[in-house]
């Protein structure tokens, strides 16, 4: 049965908040949003989530309960689809950038502890070595950077606490690269290749050897 107008009116003002999944449906079909979108705002994704059946989840993380991936159409998608995809898409680039930051941070520490033998003479060496990995470090951060700077460009509210996080690791990562250097750890070839990366001659490979999403 279609909803009545005093039933969508109540509902806009609150008054109703039993919201049965029929109705949800209904209105999510009449509006061209996933339901999805009416269970918890996907335009905020590090927010938490208002309702607190879902604990202390972010608005992202309830999205995650109910979606391994996005779902979309084979052919073009009305404005509002295509905004939450491409915020969604945008968080997981996020969330992949800090997973990255993680691992390479922590294999630059493993090797500051002496925790990987690494010849960078040696084409036989399985480890990714703390030059490669400081490299695809400062690339994590600047992914992380980038991600930041298109969500709060198209309006998602980026909590000071990630913010903050960002600059604790931009510290951490000085710190690291200080600390390699004084232990001798970065091979002057392979220094001067990633040198010559980031002055935009010979590239290196644009695929990293790691890459976390969950």
């Amino acid at each position: 049965m279609a909803l009545s107008e005093n039933v969508l009116t109540n509902i806009e003002l609150g008054r109703k908040t039993d919201i049965s999944l029929d109705a949800t449906i209904q209105i999510a079909h009449a509006v061209h949003v996933t339901p999805l979108a009416l269970i918890c705002d996907l335009e905020e994704p590090f927010l938490l989530g208002d309702n607190p059946i879902f604990g202390n989840k972010t608005k992202y993380g309830i999205c995650r309960l109910f979606l391994s991936e996005m779902i979309v159409p084979s052919g073009p998608m009305n404005n509002a689809m295509n905004r939450i995809k491409g915020i969604l898409d945008e968080a997981m680039r996020y969330w992949t950038g800090v997973n990255n930051y993680r691992v390479y941070s922590e294999t630059l520490r493993r090797a500051l502890r002496k925790e990987i033998s690494y010849d960078p003479d040696s084409s036989e060496s399985d480890e990714l070595g703390p030059n490669f990995a400081y490299y695809y470090l400062t690339q994590s951060i600047a992914d992380i950077k980038k991600s930041v700077t298109v969500l709060e460009t198209i309006g998602v509210t980026i909590p000071e606490s990630e913010k903050e996080n960002l600059k604790k690791a931009q510290k951490s990562l000085k710190t690291l690269h200080d600390l390699c250097v004084k232990s001798d750890l970065f091979s002057d070839e392979e220094i001067e290749r990633i040198s010559d990366a980031f002055d935009g001659v010979n590239p290196l490979p644009s695929e990293r050897p790691l890459t976390v999403t969950d």
